[in-house]
């Protein structure tokens, strides 16, 4: 048998072995679940808050801006207070978003017919690891095929492969994980008010080329698409104010600067930094929100990345 025949034979059979070995550990479940999801490591459970908020999300209907980010994105800006100030926006924010992700999500959601203005929250911890369960977030639950691919590809994790074929055989069931959470035009509100904080939550922060490479090609993909862009980073409480988050921000100025966007930091804002303002050690609960919100638009307004021509 000539060498090539015997290469796609051997192909073939490795991938029908592998199919049927994935389909058996998703066949035979424990309490309910796929065993797959406790075989393979990093899957997440199709369903929950991307699932929905992906199928809510009309790309058809025009907006003066979408919000890009991590929980503090999500959890974070609230469409009702920028509508209040004349601004239709609706929040992409997903939980631990990292920035492959939001690259591919800019690239196949937004358009010139339905967005004027990104805004990017940035967060120092989430742009210090790579984030495989934001990777596997996407991949079961985004509604695109194509978005779930490319994100797969993109990842260079060979687990990728397992979370893609999830996808695939999750097409013939029902999601295990119905979110049922307040959602308005994409954002969750917190109601909490944090009380009684853990101790100070403690974590180094290191420099990720991965994911400030994928921040360059963001900026530049909307940069040279014509679309303005604002970078901003949420408010934290005093208690967890990150004291290396000048390192943070000398490894994303450069780029801020390269394509001319300006990083609106309110990290250690005076007056958003007490914790009545917190659901939790990382983020505003409603009110909070409110206050975060109207002094940004307030300054997206008096820099020009909002203009009264925006108000619909």
């Amino acid at each position: 048998m000539p060498l090539l025949k015997k290469t796609i034979l051997l192909i073939f059979l490795s991938v029908t072995t592998y199919l049927i070995v994935f389909a058996v550990f998703f066949a035979i479940k424990v309490g309910g679940i796929p065993l797959v999801y406790r075989a393979t490591s990093g899957q997440v459970w199709e369903g929950g808050k991307t699932y929905r908020k992906f199928r809510a999300f009309n790309e058809k209907e025009s907006y003066d801006a979408f919000v890009l980010g991590s929980s503090h994105a999500l959890h974070g800006y609230n469409p009702e207070v920028f509508k209040a100030k004349g601004i239709k926006m609706h929040n992409l924010g997903t939980d631990d978003q990292n920035l492959m992700c939001s690259y591919y999500l800019a690239k196949e959601y937004i358009t010139h017919s339905n967005c004027k203005v990104v805004i990017l929250d940035v967060y120092d911890r989430v742009m210090t690891f790579q984030n495989l369960e934001s990777i596997s977030d996407f991949i079961q639950n985004i509604n695109k095929e194509k978005t779930a691919i490319h994100i797969a590809l993109a990842s260079k994790d060979i687990r990728a492969i397992n979370m893609y074929t999830l996808r695939q055989f999750n097409k013939f069931s029902h999601p295990l994980f119905l979110n049922k959470e307040i959602m308005k035009d994409g954002y969750i509100p917190l109601y909490n008010q944090l009380k009684n904080p853990h101790e100070e939550v403690k974590w180094k922060y290191k420099t990720n080329n991965y994911q400030l490479n994928y921040f360059d090609k963001l900026l530049s993909y909307l940069t040279s698409s014509g679309f303005k862009v604002a970078a901003v980073e949420h408010p934290l409480p005093y208690l967890y104010f990150p004291v290396e988050h000048q390192a943070f921000l000398n490894d994303i100025n450069p780029i801020l600067n390269k394509y001319s966007v300006k990083l609106y930091d309110y990290t250690g804002a005076k007056g958003l930094t007490d914790l009545k303002f917190f659901a939790d050690e990382n983020h505003l609960h409603n009110n909070g929100v409110e206050i975060f919100n109207t002094l940004l638009i307030d300054e997206l307004f008096k820099d020009g990345i909002f203009t009264n021509t925006l108000k619909n």
